[in-house]
């Protein structure tokens, strides 16, 4: 590739539009570049376009209006269309290609001669084309004669089939819910595709003979058993445990651990002073909840305090005296948490709110009795 290609398609350039308010962009330089881009998988060097020294990526929202240098023609593409082609150094536009006679006799003549009709009247033995569990077997004999880097690497950043039995009892869907029906889904550790990657997982549906990837699973927490969306399966090869996103936060900061209230639920607690209280609860045939996740808003971001118990209408926390709760208390995130609890009492969703320490464990636990009978 010479880059004397990819400096007249610079100088064709004639205007580069903003996309969402069609605002014309003003630039002093724009220039060319060969590196090796930090994303590429292959390492290979790549053309880029700087404008006054800032990379023109892909997803940047432009339409590029520029003149062809073969036949003079006006085109307006889009930045990656042009990208495309700035990269291939293709002097010659769509136009062009088309009017090639050459090249439209050599596509003429191979159609005529790799049609499955010669001369409109002889019928040519059709391609046998291969089923999809065809294929996988013979991408499966393909993959095992790769060197043994290439498939250690290949299983650190995969799922095998024993990472995906192990996370099976916990996935719900796939494709944000489209597909549910898991008994007739097969999880393919190894499928040959035509990019880069060369070898990549798949799901199989065996009913409609068709494949899909496993993205944005639906997936139940094993702490909390509610359910939550993943961005993809490969995110939870090397945990345990699944989490969910507040598990996970809790998990690193204390050990997430779970007993039965009355009615045989599972009750999450993270300390000593939970525990107890749980089993005051039991030993006083008082059903227990976890508590809801009330959204708050702190320092112009967007929270959730996660109350740890609910008994009917009434929320109770408990606290120790421990440093994260203090800073909380010096920070006034605490009083935003306790506001938001006071918004949910005001709407008439709860009743009364307890904080429970342990020093003042004998009185609120008498009031607490009090209130629920």
């Amino acid at each position: 590739m010479t880059d004397i290609n990819q400096h007249l398609i610079i100088a064709a350039i004639l205007q580069i539009k903003n996309k969402k308010d069609d605002s014309i962009l003003n630039y002093s330089k724009i220039e060319s570049k060969f590196t090796v881009s930090k994303y590429s998988s292959t390492k290979e060097s790549i053309w880029h376009i700087l404008i006054d020294d800032k990379f023109l990526k892909k997803s940047d929202e432009y339409t590029i209006k520029y003149k062809c240098i073969t036949c003079s023609t006006i085109h307006e593409v889009c930045t990656t269309q042009f990208l495309r082609k700035f990269n291939k150094g293709s002097v010659r536009c769509y136009l062009c290609r088309n009017k090639d006679e050459e090249k439209r006799k050599d596509q003429s003549l191979f159609m005529l001669n790799n049609s499955i009709y010669k001369g409109g009247s002889e019928l040519v033995e059709e391609k046998k084309v291969k089923t999809l569990i065809e294929k996988h077997t013979e991408d499966i004999l393909e993959f095992e004669k790769e060197d043994a880097e290439y498939i250690d690497n290949y299983y650190m950043y995969h799922l095998t089939q024993a990472d995906y039995n192990r996370l099976k009892p916990n996935i719900i869907s796939f494709c944000n819910g489209k597909y549910k029906d898991l008994s007739n889904i097969e999880f393919w550790d190894i499928y040959r595709v035509s990019n880069q990657m060369k070898y990549s997982s798949i799901m199989y549906d065996k009913i409609n003979d068709t494949l899909f990837k496993p993205n944005q699973p639906i997936l139940k927490c094993d702490v909390c058993d509610s359910e939550f969306r993943s961005k993809s399966l490969e995110s939870h090869k090397n945990n345990i445990k699944t989490f969910c996103s507040d598990c996970k936060l809790c998990n690193r900061t204390y050990k997430i651990r779970f007993t039965k209230n009355i009615n045989n639920e599972k009750i999450l607690y993270q300390s000593k002073l939970e525990l107890k209280f749980i089993d005051w609860c039991n030993n006083n045939q008082i059903i227990i909840y976890n508590g809801p996740n009330l959204k708050y808003n702190f320092k112009d971001k967007d929270h959730v305090y996660k109350v740890d118990f609910r008994i009917n209408k009434i929320l109770v926390e408990t606290k120790d005296d421990h440093i994260w709760h203090r800073n909380e208390i010096k920070s006034g995130k605490w009083a935003a948490k306790v506001s938001a609890v006071d918004n949910e009492i005001k709407k008439n969703n709860y009743k009364k709110y307890f904080v429970l320490t342990p020093k003042n464990w004998d009185q609120l636990i008498k009031q607490i009795k009090q209130d629920i009978v």
